[in-house]
């Protein structure tokens, strides 16, 4: 037994499955194919995976192996159609489709061939490429599109095994995918995103993207010579710095009344000089937080995880609608608030950190950033799309149990089942932590269980908002809300006391016992 086909035998023991056969020698199927007509991998896959650039074969090298090994299984079943991969995964068995996956995970990641194929790909040009960025880092919320970043990655680099890297694979490899999920010809994949997300791409769109994407490095690190525009990029490596969640369709709930209508300036249209560089800085402290904003965040979430569209989207807390109403009284502390002192706050308790002094660069940026946005909006006005919208009370009360079910159906799949979120495979966090010692605080207001049936209704999952019936949003609010977090840093050494003084409200778990367990701990 060769080396190759021992070590995937012992893995293959280690994970409970049966040992791979000799004919499941992952390294001989990649040179030399399985000798019952599957041709060698890296005859159009490259000799280390590193896939074609101008024939549109697609990257394997580092893609993770339950993803690779998904793919091959549909190609076989026929769920992903493809005149090319059919016959071959249909003429590999299933061990052999698992250790081709675990073979081609395992190898270093490389740029893909630029020219091995008769007609090379034209140059799109660095205009493409630089609005493929954009709509990689911000979308277009104006048609519920969230930025692909969102889901893949500030650098496209992959998270997970359901949401593959995007950096540095083919552009007609890209263009054709998309253009498939566009016309129904691949399955809609996990939530049907895909498919909903390919449909409110044009042609253009799909170009640009491709183009993009195939200029960036596929380990990530630093971008590809297109950047995007200096106003978004966050002074470091990646190129596409937004990573928000997004909501889409018009939600079932009434959203927040208000008495006026705003739209935020555009982006782009920022001022020059300091002012419009604070503006940026603010813009960047809120979408990288836990970067720019590092000594007073304790977590790894951002403004933006629960202000979709970087504070502008209606429906999701947006800044400009908060900006106008302060000077605010405050029950939660019991006192008159400036708009700074409420920033203060979220780093306290969303953040699960320590509040920046007054007059703080981080605070002043934030507190510029959100006058920009609020430019030409009445004063001490409700404006509509305020805050998060109000969802009917449901027909039967909360249950943890349902909100369990749907959590697993639709909110696992980028929170991850045990709601510690997820990273990139360049390490950046993505999917923020929904409880546990990574989330926010239990003096955060998204630990009420109606603020938080509110914006997942809206909002989510991602890029489905308003898919979610009133009653499955409270049943998940609740289970999300009944799980631990970390302590509220008002806490007075009692958790009944704590209670009674800062949550005393049917809508906090804090200081409830849920399967056997009291709340409030903070561990």
């Amino acid at each position: 037994m060769s080396r190759t086909a021992l070590v995937l035998a012992l893995l293959a023991l280690s994970l409970g499955r049966a040992p791979l056969s000799l004919g499941a020698d992952a390294s001989t199927l990649a040179t030399a194919g399985n000798g019952r007509g599957v041709a060698p991998c890296n005859s159009c896959h490259g000799a280390h995976g590193e896939g074609m650039r101008a024939a549109g074969y697609p990257r394997l090298a580092g893609m993770p192996a339950a993803y690779l090994e998904e793919q091959l299984d549909e190609f076989a079943s026929a769920g992903r159609p493809s005149t090319v991969m059919q016959p071959i995964a249909t003429a590999l068995s299933t061990g052999e489709r698992r250790a081709v996956a675990m073979y081609f995970a395992g190898l270093k990641v490389s740029a893909p061939q630029a020219r091995p194929g008769p007609t090379p790909v034209p140059d799109q040009g660095a205009a493409e490429v630089a609005r493929g960025a954009i709509l990689a880092a911000t979308g277009r919320w104006s048609v519920g599109l969230p930025p692909c970043a969102a889901c893949h990655g500030p650098e496209g680099t992959g998270v997970g095994t359901r949401f593959p890297a995007l950096a540095g694979q083919p552009e007609a490899y890209l263009a054709s995918e998309l253009h498939a999920w566009q016309a129904a010809r691949r399955a809609p994949g996990p939530l049907g995103l895909m498919r909903l997300i390919a449909s409110k791409l044009t042609d253009a769109d799909i170009a640009a993207i491709a183009a993009y994407y195939a200029a960036q490095p596929a380990s990530g690190g630093p971008p590809g010579e297109s950047l995007l525009a200096e106003e978004l990029t966050p002074p470091r490596q990646s190129a596409a710095p937004a990573r928000v969640p997004a909501a889409t369709q018009a939600s079932t709930s009434t959203l927040a009344s208000g008495t006026a209508a705003f739209q935020p300036p555009p982006r782009g249209s920022e001022p020059g000089g300091e002012l419009g560089q604070t503006i940026r800085e603010g813009e960047r402290i809120f979408l990288l937080t836990d970067q720019y904003a590092a000594p007073y965040v304790g977590n790894h979430l951002h403004c933006s995880n629960c202000h979709l569209d970087a504070g502008r989207r209606a429906a999701s807390a947006p800044l400009w609608a908060a900006y106008v109403l302060y000077p605010a009284y405050r029950r939660k502390n019991h006192h008159v608030n400036t708009y700074e002192e409420r920033l203060q706050g979220c780093f306290r308790f969303s953040m699960n950190g320590k509040a920046p002094p007054l007059g703080s660069p981080v605070l002043v940026a934030l507190e510029t950033y959100s006058y920009w946005l609020a430019r030409g909006a009445p004063t001490g006005v409700q404006l509509q799309g305020q805050g998060y919208p109000s969802v009917a009370k449901p027909a039967r009360p909360a249950d943890y149990a349902r909100g369990a079910q749907v959590y697993a159906q639709s909110c696992a799949l980028c929170h991850g089942p045990d709601g510690a979120g997820q990273s990139s495979a360049s390490h950046e966090v993505v999917f923020p932590a929904l409880w546990g010692a990574g989330s926010f605080n239990w003096g955060a207001g998204m630990e009420s269980i109606d603020k938080a049936a509110g914006f997942i209704e809206a909002n989510m999952p991602l890029a489905l908002g308003g898919t979610l019936a009133p009653q499955q949003a409270w049943d998940v609010a609740l289970y999300i809300d009944s799980q631990e977090r970390p302590q509220d840093p008002r806490f007075t050494g009692s958790v009944a006391e704590t209670r009674s003084r800062f949550h005393d409200s049917p809508f906090s778990m804090y200081g409830r016992l849920v399967n056997g367990r009291l709340l409030g701990h903070g561990d």
